[in-house]
């Protein structure tokens, strides 16, 4: 029996699999795991600990998966970097929490503003403006890092006693996709529209400087896996010539910056990728892990990347919440059959929902045992 590194490992490889058992599978629980393991949302929201206890009896329901999500949901939300409201603060005690897209960038006029300041020490105050309440030192912002980073050691070493495998052990996002959030959609795409230098020059100036500050955290932290969230990149944001002309040459270039550095790209494809997915074979081979929504067709898309690069993907999140074992094995196991030839990791549609019945993610589980 291989453990969940080497099964990790070997979907990364694209290695056929000798038999189903081979296959990592990978149900993402995040906030999940407080409804499933007997916590409320505002407990695990600010209590690593509370979150990591909270998995260990979801994994007592459900058994034990291949791979762990790397952050608790505080965390998690800290580093998208956006407006969040928060159980136990703004919200109900068992209520997820939400983010919230405000025009932090009130006038295209800022984009000068930042191109001049430097992405990097603009991106701090908005750190720090965003948080609630708002911080008035670096030095907080700083210290919160800090916190999530002992965190982050702490999830490290609960999933290495239980041989689960960390999907990636840091996460960035394409500068291109963290304006147009911070902008907001509709403002954003008016400004690619009307005027797309500003934006293009931030991007070009500073992008690579961050990558570069991401690998040196990888450093720091022994990681060897970075997640991209390119969270505005999909089709349902941008048509793919849009894609081509915007977003895919600096998402080029820090995928292949990364792949230099011998890191592993795992590049989290939220909502319909499949019309830009066969850029990705411009890419080196076995650079790029995609993890893969509900929203795209799992087929096409393997088909697109077969033998180049390795999937992950998509079991619904409704059919966790409102179907069957028997719903579950049915939309599995077509995937299972089809991931055989090796780079396909059984997972799910993002996160598992709250309202997820434990008995449906043990059957996505038991798939491959």
């Amino acid at each position: 029996m291989l453990k969940s590194v080497e099964k990790y490992q070997k979907a990364l490889s694209l290695e056929p699999y000798a038999d189903r058992t081979e296959m990592p599978v990978y149900p993402q629980i995040n906030a999940a795991a407080g409804s499933l393991g007997g916590k409320t949302q505002a407990e695990i929201f600010f209590d690593a600990e509370a979150w990591l206890e909270a998995l260990d009896a979801t994994y007592a329901l459900i058994g034990k998966p291949d791979m762990g999500f790397a952050e608790a949901p505080g965390d998690g939300a800290f580093g998208m970097a956006m407006v969040c409201r928060a159980p136990g603060r703004d919200l109900g005690e068992n209520e997820l929490y939400q983010f919230i897209e405000t025009p932090y960038i009130q006038d295209s006029a800022e984009y000068k503003v930042i191109n001049e300041m430097g992405y990097g020490a603009w991106r701090v105050k908005y750190l720090m403006d965003i948080q609630t309440p708002p911080m008035t030192d670096p030095g907080q912002l700083f210290a919160k890092f800090g916190e999530v980073g002992r965190n982050s050691a702490k999830v490290r070493e609960f999933y290495a006693k239980r041989d689960i495998e960390i999907s990636a052990h840091a996460a960035t996002m394409p500068i291109f996709d963290t304006l147009s959030l911070d902008r907001t959609m509709m403002e954003f795409t008016c400004d690619l529209y009307e005027d797309p230098g500003p934006i293009m020059d931030i991007i070009a100036n500073y992008q690579e400087e961050e990558t570069v500050n991401t690998i040196k955290r990888l450093r720091d932290s022994h990681g060897e896996r970075v997640a991209i969230f390119a969270m505005r990149s999909s089709s349902a944001f941008l048509s793919p010539d849009a894609f081509d002309e915007y977003a895919w040459p600096a998402l080029k270039r820090m995928i292949e910056t990364f792949h230099a550095a011998g890191i592993m790209v795992v590049l989290h494809a939220d909502s319909n990728w499949v019309p830009m997915l066969d850029r990705l074979i411009q890419l080196p081979k076995k650079s790029v892990h995609v993890e893969l929504d509900e929203e795209n067709d799992i087929f096409a898309a393997y088909e697109i990347l077969r033998g180049w690069h390795s999937i992950r993907g998509n079991v619904p999140a409704g059919l966790f919440a409102f179907g069957t074992p028997d719903d579950i094995c049915s939309y599995c196991e077509p995937l299972v059959e089809m991931g055989m030839s090796g780079g396909f990791i059984l997972g799910s549609s993002c996160d598992i929902p709250l309202n997820a019945k434990p008995e449906n993610v043990k059957a996505m589980i038991d798939m491959v045992r």
